[in-house]
């Protein structure tokens, strides 16, 4: 017996379907439409239609007797978002970075095909770079950016290196080169590298969440050397410390 249908739950697929057709369609269906789409009986979801509008899961239009998707599927989707549970915990473990080396770090993410950083820890020292929460970057212009795209599932890796101008402009050879790199750093799962965007910067970033998973995201630092105040430069010092912040997020995450 397949797992499937060891574990059926016919009630509770017939609910998904409705709920997956309605959100697929995008307006309001009738009974007899919804019966129809799904291949089943008035009789089979009249009582699923009924249960799904009591919890407010779908809305009924009396004059028309349509229904549609409510809002409470997008209430649920951001009362546990996967970021904000991500940002909040990386919050101590980013303070706890910074204060080590006395540079500030910050969390980014994927989104769309840019670099977005979703959260920050200021430096505790007088001189700093600091990136903002929300800024946005070209993916193949930062060192956290190249980190996450080399990690992601192979298929989705190609498919967004063919969207990316920095990559489609360079040449076969070229392309070719940036994808050795990138299987490189996926091994690593960290990477060091001069800032691409400012001058006399370096970067530290090591990945969160494991190579092939569509949810990743980077703990990095962007320094410059400095003889004010208590910030170190020793790169092997300030990986080490970097990639025991992405594990402390790891670990909170059960990864």
């Amino acid at each position: 017996m397949k797992k499937e249908e060891k574990y059926a739950a016919p009630a509770l697929d017939k609910g998904l379907d409705i709920l997956e057709r309605l959100s697929r369609v995008g307006i309001p269906q009738t009974q007899q439409e919804i019966a129809e789409a799904l291949g089943r009986t008035h009789t089979e979801i009249f009582r699923m239609l009924a249960r799904l509008e009591h919890r407010g899961y779908i809305i009924r239009d009396r004059a028309s007797g349509k229904y549609e998707l409510s809002l409470k599927l997008f209430h649920l989707s951001h009362t546990h978002s996967p970021i904000e549970l991500l940002r909040r915990t990386a919050i101590e473990p980013l303070r706890e970075l910074a204060d080590q080396v006395g540079h500030a770090s910050h969390l980014s993410i994927i989104d769309g095909d840019e670099l977005l950083v979703v959260a920050q820890a200021r430096s505790p020292g007088p001189v700093s770079l600091s990136i903002a929460e929300g800024s946005r970057f070209p993916l193949l212009t930062t060192t956290s950016g190249k980190l996450m795209l080399a990690s992601l599932p192979h298929d989705v890796r190609e498919a967004t290196l063919n969207r990316l101008k920095h990559y489609t402009d360079l040449s076969a050879k070229k392309q070719k080169e940036l994808v050795k790199s990138l299987d490189e750093l996926a091994k690593a799962g960290y990477a060091v590298a001069p800032s691409e965007i400012t001058q006399g910067v370096t970067n530290v970033s090591a990945r969160v969440g494991p190579e092939g998973e569509h949810l990743l995201a980077t703990v990095a630092l962007s320094y410059v050397s400095s003889t004010i105040g208590d910030s170190k430069s020793d790169t092997d010092f300030l990986v080490s410390a970097t990639l025991e912040a992405a594990n402390k997020i790891n670990r909170a995450h059960g990864l």
